[in-house]
């Protein structure tokens, strides 16, 4: 399948962070903040479509935050959106990290 759009969300808690792009314009990115509930999950989808984000070439990406990311997850499912859950652990490890920092390495003499 071939995607268009692209949308992240940082589950809290009590938030959902939502940011999208465009395949065309990866630079280019929306964000908007919803509560961590049913209604959230419905504002989102709203939003998403007022934008003109098509669902059906939609690939929605988080982090699994155990049971945070619950309630999204079967509203997604049951709206037939694509989303994929990644490990923490793996996030963590691939962009290096630690702490909300980077970590940049530095070759020894």
């Amino acid at each position: 399948m071939q995607y268009s759009f692209f949308v992240g969300v940082d589950v809290s808690k009590a938030t959902l962070d939502v940011a999208y792009c465009h395949q065309n314009t990866p630079e280019q990115f929306f964000h908007r903040q919803f509560a961590n509930d049913l209604a959230g999950c419905k504002q989102l989808l709203q939003w998403l479509k007022k934008q003109k984000v098509s669902l059906d070439t939609t690939f929605l990406c988080m982090e699994h935050t155990g049971w945070y990311t619950l309630e999204l997850c079967c509203f997604l499912q049951e709206h037939h959106v694509v989303f994929a859950l990644y490990s923490p652990l793996h996030l963590k490890k691939s962009i290096g990290i630690v702490r909300g920092k980077m970590i940049r390495w530095m070759p020894r003499d």
